[in-house]
C-alpha cells in the first residue's frame, strides 16, 4: 500500500470517529457524566454506542496500517529496534482493542443488570467495568504513544521526510503517553489527535514523497 493511501485511510477513519464521538457518544463517556446519566443514555442509545466503538476499532487498524507502511518504506529492515517496534505496536493494539471491547459489550450489560435489579450503581459492576476498560485503554495508549513517538524519531534520523512535519507524530505520541498517566486528560488527547490528523492530512496530499533509496551517481 502507498503511504498516501494509508494516510488517507487514517485521516478518514480518525476524523469520522472523532466527529461521531463528539456528536453521538459524548454523554456515555467516562469523566463526562455521572453513572446515572451515562446509564440512562446508554440504555436508550446502545446502537450508537456500539457503532462508535467499532469506528475507533477501525481507526486503530488504520493507525497500524500507516505506521507499518512507513516502517516498510523508510526504515531499514532486519533491525532489532524494528522488531521491537512491531511487537510494541501489536501489544498496544491488543490492549486497546480489549479496552474498547469491554466498554462496547460489558458496560451496557452492567448498566442493564443494575437497572433490572434496581441496584445502586456505585456498588454495582459498572465502576469495575469502567476501571478494567480504562486500565486496558491506558496501557494501550501508553504503548501506542511510545510506538508512534519511537517510529517518528527513527524517521527523523533517516532524514527522508520533512523533519518539521515529523514533529507532529512525535508530539502526538508524547501527548498520548502523558494522557495515559493523567486519567485521559482531555486537552492532551485532543492535542494528540490534532497532531496525528494534521500529519495524516499532510501525508495524504503529497503527490511524490522522497525516495527511501539514495540516487546512485552516474559513472
Amino acid at each position: 500500500m502507498k503511504i498516501s493511501h494509508a494516510a488517507r485511510f487514517a485521516t478518514v477513519t480518525f476524523l469520522i470517529a472523532a466527529l461521531y464521538t463528539g456528536w453521538q457518544m459524548w454523554p456515555g463517556l467516562y469523566l463526562v457524566n455521572e453513572l446515572s446519566l451515562r446509564q440512562s443514555w446508554m440504555l436508550d442509545h446502545a446502537l450508537q454506542w456500539t457503532l462508535g466503538c467499532w469506528l475507533w476499532l477501525l481507526s486503530l487498524f488504520s493507525w497500524m496500517v500507516l505506521l507499518i507502511t512507513l516502517m516498510w518504506s523508510y526504515l531499514p529492515a532486519h533491525r532489532v529496534s524494528g522488531m521491537l517496534q512491531s511487537g510494541l505496536m501489536i501489544i498496544a493494539a491488543v490492549l486497546a482493542i480489549a479496552g474498547i471491547t469491554v466498554w462496547m459489550n460489558v458496560l451496557p450489560a452492567a448498566f442493564a443488570q443494575a437497572t433490572s435489579l434496581q441496584a445502586d450503581l456505585a456498588t454495582g459492576p459498572a465502576p469495575i467495568v469502567d476501571a478494567l476498560a480504562l486500565a486496558l485503554l491506558g496501557s494501550g495508549c501508553l504503548m501506542g504513544g511510545a510506538t508512534t513517538a519511537w517510529i517518528a524519531y527513527d524517521l527523523i534520523r533517516q532524514r527522508h521526510l520533512s523533519v518539521t512535519w515529523l514533529l507532529l507524530p512525535l508530539t502526538s505520541g508524547f501527548c498520548l503517553i502523558f494522557a495515559s498517566f493523567f486519567q485521559f486528560n482531555l486537552y492532551l488527547l485532543l492535542t494528540s489527535l490534532l497532531c496525528w490528523l494534521t500529519w495524516c492530512i499532510w501525508l495524504s496530499i503529497q503527490r511524490d514523497l522522497p525516495s527511501p533509496f539514495p540516487t546512485w551517481p552516474e559513472a
